[in-house]
């Protein structure tokens, strides 16, 4: 059916302040769509979804994801409670979110405190860990029953081995105006990494070659409308890519995935 009016002739006569909402609602919309469309396959698991489940004395867990060989974690330790590689593990890495670690039968010697980071392969013999106060671990874990990984996440827990049972000292740097890193372990292409953002700062929309872990640590940042805070987790899979990445006012997190040139400047 045609319009009874001239193309505009009803806009006109609309009242401006209705004419801007309308316009300012179908642009909400359509980077709504976008956003979803975008973010298809993405997993995005808040921190009030936590379901914790005792899997030892004074050690709770968190499963973020189990599937293709991998197992990503969180897990709680009361104090005096022990950590060690679980038997169904390869190998993992371990970073120290909240509390510290101590290595068990080595007073005064390998500690871990928040962001501290280490390696564990099972073919390196090491003892428990014991958490000297209430302590939050995530962990990537190599299933042993694992199928064939991806080429490049392959290549990280080959590079991965070379450091394992080495807890190391690692230090921030600038990476591009208002962002800094540490890298944990890996290279130019694969890597596992703290990232900091100063408020305001963002980084470049990019690709993912490979399926990408992202545990919010401390701030909030936004990928694309998607709003992650202190312990919400992201797997972003192989294939897609983030665009909006930012933060309004600062945020620290660990990113595990296959770097973007884009991102190396």
């Amino acid at each position: 059916m045609n319009s009874l009016f001239e193309p505009g002739l009803l806009e006109s006569l609309m009242p401006p302040f209705a004419v801007a909402t309308e316009r300012v609602g179908e642009r909400l919309l359509r980077r709504v769509q976008h956003s979803v469309s975008a973010h298809q396959g993405y997993r995005t698991l808040r921190r009030e979804q936590h379901h914790w489940l005792p899997v030892a004395p004074g050690l709770r867990e968190h499963r973020l994801r189990e599937d293709a060989g991998m197992r990503v974690s969180l897990c709680r330790l009361d104090a005096g409670a022990c950590w060690y590689l679980p038997p169904e593990a390869a190998a993992a890495e371990l970073l120290v979110v909240q509390g510290s670690l101590q290595a068990s039968g080595r007073p005064g010697g390998d500690a871990l405190a928040a962001e501290g980071y280490v390696v564990l392969d099972r073919a390196i013999s090491a003892p428990p860990w014991v958490a000297a106060e209430p302590t939050l671990l995530y962990l990537r874990s190599r299933l042993r029953q694992a199928p064939a990984l991806p080429a490049l996440e392959a290549h990280w827990w080959q590079l991965a081995a070379r450091q394992a049972g080495q807890p190391r000292r690692h230090r921030w740097r600038a990476a591009t105006p208002g962002v800094q890193i540490m890298p944990l372990c890996g290279d130019a292409t694969v890597t596992s990494m703290l990232v900091r953002f100063e408020a305001g700062a963002a980084v470049p929309d990019h690709r993912h070659a490979l399926d990408e872990d992202c545990l919010v640590l401390a701030g909030e940042m936004f990928l694309g409308d998607i709003l992650l805070r202190p312990l919400d987790y992201q797997l972003a899979p192989a294939g897609g890519g983030h665009f909006g990445e930012a933060s309004d006012v600062g945020v620290t997190f660990f990113f595990h995935g296959a770097l973007d040139p884009v991102l190396l400047g």
